[in-house]
Formats: structure tokens, sequence, C-alpha cells
């Protein structure tokens, strides 16, 4: 009898850690890649959004939605294949603002990362710091963690610092962004989208 709970609690055991390296696990308000964006608005809804086309390649268009529904980020951006009238997510990102707040971006991307590495603490992280080269003066830069997955997809977790420059001349806004992309998508927007 000992025996028999020793392997169910082992086979349940096993079954979660694996289940926790999949990036279908990860949610952002509630939503994961693979979902279908029917299951959180109607299709009018879902018509009514201007969504950003990419010039050199069709394959998928995003959606930027601002709701009410949402409690944790400002705005989030949703990454569907042209003509799928499933409206399955192939990336799903969270904005949240910071303006002119950059320390406190970097403090909420910390409470993110810590939570994030307590759900998927077997996933291989780097952190490193890019600079936006050729966005005005140069100077603005993203503080990045990415989690790597199965399929090479991600998590990606960032707080971009804009110059006064940059905000000034482009209207950017600090903020942090939490982004689920799947190989797919990321590999259309490297080779395909530009």
């Amino acid at each position: 009898m000992k025996r028999l709970l020793l392997i169910l609690i082992l086979t349940f055991s096993f079954q979660a850690l694996s289940k926790a390296d999949e990036i279908r696990e990860f949610q952002i308000e509630g939503i994961s890649i693979g979902d279908s964006l029917l299951d959180y608005f109607t299709e009018e809804e879902i018509e009514g959004i201007d969504p950003t086309i990419y010039p050199d390649s069709k394959k998928f268009y995003d959606l930027a939605i601002i709701s009410n529904k949402f409690e944790d980020y400002d705005q989030v951006t949703f990454g569907i294949k042209k003509n799928d009238k499933k409206y399955i997510i192939y990336s799903l990102v969270g904005d949240l603002y910071f303006n002119n707040e950059f320390l406190k971006c970097m403090k909420k991307k910390e409470e993110i990362l810590n939570d994030i590495s307590t759900f998927f603490p077997t996933q291989k992280k780097s952190d490193y710091k890019y600079v936006y080269k050729n966005i005005d003066d140069g100077k603005s830069y993203a503080e990045i963690t990415d989690f790597e997955f199965k399929e090479n997809d991600f998590v990606k977790i960032f707080c971009v610092n804009w110059t006064k420059e940059s905000k000034e001349k482009r209207g950017f806004i600090d903020m942090l962004s939490v982004a689920a992309v799947t190989n797919e998508y990321q590999d259309w927007i490297n080779y395909e989208a530009y």
C-alpha cells in the first residue's frame, strides 16, 4: 500500500513538472498561448479593432486591446494568424505604463520575475540590456529577462527606459512588457514581417 501511494505521488509530481515547461501554462490576464481570442471577446469586438499589419508578410497580424476586463495590464496585444476565424493566439503581450518611473517599472519586473521563476523553476533564464541604436538618439534601452521553453518558445519580461528626446519626439512612454511568444510567430517577425 505504501509503495502504491509513493508511485502515485511520484507520478503526479512528474506530470506537474512536465507541464510547467510548456509555454501554454503561462497566462497573461488568464489568457494563454493556444487559446482562442473568442473565449474572451466577441467576434464583433475583435473585428472592431484596427489590426497592426506588417509590411512584408500578411501571415500574422497583431490586435492591441485596452479593456476594462484586464486587471493587471493597461493593454494586451495578441498575435493572430490571418484568416483564422478561431482567432488562435500565437503571441501574447501585456503592457504596463510607467510614465517617467523606470525604477518603479524595474521593481514590478522583479516581482513578476519572482512569480515566473517559482512557476517555471527549471527554465533557462537569461538577463541582458538592449540599446535601441536605431531610434532617435540611440540612448534608450530595455532591461530584459528571457525564459526559454521547448520548441524555442519564450517568455520575455522587460522594462524600457526611453530618453527624454524619444519621449518628446515620438511620444514613447516607459513601460513594462511581459510577452509569451511561440517560435513560429517569432520566426515570422524575424524573417518575414519586415
